[in-house]
């Protein structure tokens, strides 16, 4: 179910906005800035649209796994050397029963208490329809809930993508550039104790971010859908510890559901909350990990 309503505001042309805020191309020597359009996620009381600080547009730096995260001011490069690994791997994608590619990621914590900041960098390279697609992530969280803060997502070829997704007060804002234009949409905060998640297409270590809201019963997530983009309200409870082979270790895992928009998303977790494997069955995907975590 969709828990937040979409409105498209009237077309703006970039002659009315700054242009150094849309990306430019060349068509038959002239350089021309792609139309602009503005999707507001409403609340009846509150509707705003706010402009991104320049910080987060210096979020692809030189990092490993090519995706940099100083933009978002969470984990800055002084600290970053101090940051603790909290996990690392490699996870095998499947669809429709076919191996299609993998998922590689990183995962980094700093701080202590409210002052902790996770970031977490994936990457996936996969293979649909004959087309082969390289598609980068950058997850920013901050305390020792891990609440969401910042988030950024780049779509390879055969047509380039670029999601920027920003915390703004009890909101989120995003800007989606492609060649089409640039879109802005804005994501309502549900209710106040219903934490708020991404779940980005296909990226398995995204679920190691809703594991602090387990519980003996259930809990009502809000999960922001980058692409194609959207918000869902989804149910997460938890269920059996069970044996599960990852590589040529055997690890109890325990078992989570999330109920989202009508699909079960199956996960796995170990005993420090690291993702072993993720499963929606009526999508036909699944995540295993391909060695069992470090340590």
């Amino acid at each position: 179910m969709t828990t937040a309503s979409t409105k498209s505001c009237s077309s703006e042309t970039a002659d009315h906005l700054p242009h150094s805020h849309f990306p430019r191309k060349y068509v038959e020597g002239r350089v021309t800035t792609p139309p602009y359009r503005r999707t507001i996620y409403r609340d009846p009381v509150y509707v705003v649209v706010m402009r991104f600080s320049t910080t987060l547009y210096s979020l692809l730096l030189a990092l490993p796994y090519g995706f940099g995260v100083n933009g978002f001011g969470l984990l800055p490069t002084a600290v970053a050397a101090q940051a603790v690994e909290v996990d690392e791997g490699t996870f095998i994608v499947e669809l429709g029963g076919r191996a299609v590619g993998t998922e590689t990621f990183r995962i980094r914590r700093s701080g202590f208490g409210d002052n902790a900041r996770t970031i977490a960098q994936g990457t996936l390279e996969i293979v649909q329809d004959g087309v082969r697609q390289t598609i980068q992530s950058a997850l920013g969280t901050v305390g020792v809930g891990m609440s969401l803060d910042a988030y950024q997502v780049r779509v390879s070829a055969p047509s380039e993508l670029s999601i920027r997704l920003e915390r703004r007060g009890n909101r989120m804002v995003s800007e989606t550039s492609s060649e089409a234009g640039v879109e802005e949409r804005e994501y309502r905060q549900v209710r106040a104790q219903t934490p708020t998640v991404v779940l980005d297409r296909f990226f398995a270590h995204h679920y190691f971010f809703i594991a602090p809201y387990q519980t003996q019963g259930e809990i009502s997530l809000s999960a922001i859908l980058p692409r194609p983009g959207g918000q869902s309200t989804g149910t997460l409870r938890t269920t059996t510890v069970e044996p599960l082979t990852v590589g040529a270790a055997t690890i109890q895992a325990q078992r989570l559901e999330l109920r989202l928009d009508g699909a079960v998303h199956d996960i796995w977790l170990d005993g420090q909350n690291r993702v072993l494997r993720v499963q929606i069955r009526s999508q036909g995907y699944l995540a295993v990990r391909r060695d069992p975590p470090p340590g």
